[in-house]
């Protein structure tokens, strides 16, 4: 893959969404207004999946195996069929 990490500046927008929805939905709570509502509950799912994207993308990277230890592999190699 590419090696793509989120960073500060994702973080930022990431918080920026966030509270665009929220303040949305409070706004179309407070004055019943139907389409502030619904660009609220649209918001909502995006922003809970940028969310999870981001924390996928900021987890430490897997670590390669050191030197001596095994890598998973049992030892037999598969030959590739022809």
């Amino acid at each position: 893959m590419a090696g793509l990490r989120s960073g500060r500046q994702d973080r930022a927008l990431l918080m920026v969404v966030w509270g665009l929805t929220l303040l949305v939905l409070v706004l179309g709570g407070l004055t019943l207004s139907p389409i502030l509502l619904v660009w609220g509950i649209i918001g909502l799912p995006a922003a809970i999946a940028l969310s999870y994207v981001h924390v996928r993308d900021t987890r430490s990277a897997p670590r390669p195996p050191a030197a001596g230890e095994e890598d998973g592999v049992d030892g037999i190699e598969e030959e590739s069929s022809r």
